[in-house]
């Protein structure tokens, strides 16, 4: 699945007007496009310099946040909807991130890369971790 067909599957999940939170925003283009296509507002958390920088040039709100030292910083159900999408995998503590995202978020919306799908499989059996994850699987927790 291209990049941008899994942004806009992802936007679908989000009601227009959100008030949104992407954590591990990367370059910005998700909220970048939620903010342009569905009319929602938030912020990115991202932690890498060049990322945070990228988010910047596109207008997109962002704040340079460790997550694995949690979300601390926002209100009980502060934001309609809290993104991880292909952040959870790189995390020490998922179970304390997913409590996090319900606890700030009233919707969490998770991707998380498939590494059965024979491509990524193959990717890591020779010893390479796959660069673009195909076949994401996505949820959402209300």
């Amino acid at each position: 699945m291209s990049e941008h067909v899994n942004l806009q599957a992802i936007a679908r999940l989000v009601p227009e007007g959100s008030r949104v939170l992407d954590l591990g925003c990367g370059d910005g283009a998700l909220l970048d496009y939620l903010q342009k296509h569905r009319a929602c507002s938030g912020y990115g958390v991202e932690i890498d310099d060049r990322n945070i920088q990228a988010c910047v040039k596109r207008g997109v709100n962002v704040i340079q946040l460790n997550l694995d030292e949690g979300l601390n910083m926002f209100a009980d159900q502060s934001f309609d909807v809290v993104l991880q999408i292909d952040t959870l995998q790189h995390l020490r503590n998922a179970e304390v991130m997913l409590r996090e995202t319900v606890r700030v978020g009233r919707t969490g919306i998770l991707a998380f890369p498939n590494f059965a799908h024979w491509p990524n499989r193959l990717s890591i059996l020779t010893g390479r971790m796959p660069l673009q994850i195909s076949n994401n699987w996505h949820c959402k927790i209300n």
